[in-house]
C-alpha cells in the first residue's frame, strides 16, 4: 500500500513516514503540491497526507481532485495542521471528506494518537504480526551468533528479523552452515541485546539463505530483557531520525 506525503519540513515528514510503515503503507514524498497534483493518478495512493500550514491553498484542489474518484473509505486523506487552523478552514475539511485534521507536532502524544486512530480506522492492520516480527535497524544493539553443534566453528551473521520467540538470519559465511537441518539443537548461542550479551539456546527451523531459529530455554529473565528492548524501538528510532 502507498501513502503520499506533500510536506515540506524534513523532520514532520520523516515521522510521519515512520509511523505510517508499521501499517504497511510506503511513504512517497512530495515537497511541491503542483507536482503531486499532477501525478495523482500514476501513483494512485491509499493515503495522502498533506501539511495544511505548508500549503493552505492547494491541499482543497488536492482533496477535490481525490474525491472525484476515490471516496474516503478508499483513500485515506489526513491535513497536519498548524498551531492556527481556522472554523472555516475545518468546515472545508468536512465538506471535502478529509478523514482526519491532527497537528503536525508528532512529541504531542494525543496528536500521535488521533493520527494513528485515524488511520487504523480505515486500514486493515495485522497487530498480531507487527507485534511479534520486527526487522531490527541500524538504531538496534541487536546480535546473534552460534556454534556449529558439529564442528563447533563459530557462526557469525545479521539478524533479519526478531520476535520474542525467535528470529531470521543471514550467516556471513553460508557454506560453514549447509548442513544444518531443521530439528537440529544449538545449545551454545548467544543474543546480544543491547549491552548485555545472554545465552539463547535455539534449534533450527529453516535453513538457506535466510535462515530461522526458535529460541528454547531463554531465561525468563533474559526475555523480559528482550521484550523491554523491542517495546522501546519507537524510541530509538525517533532519537535517531532528530539526530540526523
Amino acid at each position: 500500500m502507498k501513502a503520499l506525503l506533500i510536506v515540506e519540513n524534513d523532520e514532520v515528514a520523516k515521522l510521519a513516514a515512520f509511523y505510517l510503515r508499521p501499517l504497511g503503507l510506503d511513504a512517497m514524498r512530495y515537497r511541491d503540491p503542483l507536482k503531486a497534483l499532477d501525478n495523482l493518478d500514476e501513483i494512485d495512493p491509499d493515503a495522502v497526507i498533506i501539511s495544511a500550514r505548508d500549503f493552505p491553498r492547494h491541499w482543497k484542489s488536492i482533496v477535490v481532485n481525490l474525491r472525484s474518484s476515490r471516496p474516503k473509505t478508499e483513500c485515506i486523506v489526513i491535513l497536519l495542521k498548524g498551531e492556527y487552523f481556522p472554523f472555516e478552514e475545518a468546515a472545508k475539511a468536512a465538506h471535502l471528506e478529509v478523514n482526519g485534521v491532527v497537528k503536525e507536532d508528532f512529541s504531542d502524544r494525543s496528536e500521535l494518537s488521533r493520527f494513528q486512530k485515524i488511520l487504523k480506522r480505515y486500514v486493515e492492520v495485522d497487530e498480531t504480526r507487527a507485534s511479534e516480527r520486527i526487522e531490527p535497524g541500524a538504531w538496534d544493539r541487536l546480535d546473534y551468533a552460534f556454534s556449529h553443534p558439529k564442528t563447533l566453528a563459530p557462526i557469525s551473521g545479521r539478524v533479519d528479523t526478531i520476535s520474542l520467540n525467535g528470529l531470521s538470519f543471514i550467516a556471513d559465511y553460508t557454506a560453514l552452515v549447509a548442513d544444518l537441518e531443521p530439528g537440529d539443537g544449538l545449545p551454545d548461542a548467544s543474543l546480544r541485546i543491547d549491552r548485555d550479551i545472554v545465552p539463547c539456546p535455539s534449534r533450527v527451523v529453516r535453513n538457506g539463505a535466510v535462515m530461522a531459529f526458535k529460541f528454547e530455554g531463554l531465561a525468563e529473565e533474559h526475555r523480559a530483557l528482550l521484550e523491554s528492548y523491542l517495546k522501546t524501538r519507537t524510541d530509538r528510532e525517533i532519537q535517531n531520525l532528530l539526530n540526523k
